[in-house]
């Protein structure tokens, strides 16, 4: 059966919907926690700033590092979640994905995305809507993109199964 995965995310949670089926329902598969992205940057990192001598005279300063804490832990959970969808389209448990994120956190989605899963993606909205109902989130979901679901789902339904394809002992074709 062919599924669509809508993924809907930002820094600190996310919420992965499956949408399959006729009636076009989103399901609720699994919401994930990243609690480090609801600490405030100075609870993320244990010690002081490492500190350097000048290179004339007495004086020290404190070392700032190259990427602030909060954006390594928003790193960290999108490349979790970018595990875990290359997991499920190994596994073949989606076909389509679709990313919902704000723009900051829709940038680290696509660098932790694997080029297979990558190009998974059919569509990407920039809104962060991780706690929005389900209708809010179906709404977001582009007109075209509901479009294309449509047709592919009309497309396998009336699609005869073509030679060397098995079919069932009741004639359907087997992926219905």
């Amino acid at each position: 059966m062919s599924s669509t995965w809508i993924l809907v995310a930002d820094r600190a949670k996310a919420r992965l919907f499956s949408l399959d089926g006729n009636d076009e329902a989103l399901v609720e598969l699994q919401s994930f926690v990243n609690v480090e992205g609801r600490l405030p940057g100075r609870e993320l990192q244990s010690d002081r700033p490492p500190r350097a001598h000048d290179r004339f005279g007495e004086g020290r300063h404190a070392i700032e590092p190259h990427t602030r804490p909060r954006e390594k832990a928003a790193r960290r959970f999108a490349n979790q979640l970018g595990g875990m969808l290359d997991k499920g389209r190994a596994t073949r448990r989606y076909d389509e994905l679709v990313l919902i994120a704000p723009p900051a956190f829709m940038g680290e989605l696509n660098t932790a995305l694997g080029a297979q899963t990558g190009g998974c993606v059919v569509a990407k909205v920039s809104k962060n809507l991780t706690a929005g109902s389900l209708p809010e989130v179906r709404d977001a979901l582009p007109s075209s993109f509901l479009r294309h679901h449509r047709a592919s789902l009309l497309a396998r339904r009336w699609t005869a199964p073509t030679a060397g394809t098995a079919v069932a002992r009741n004639g359907a074709h087997p992926l219905d």
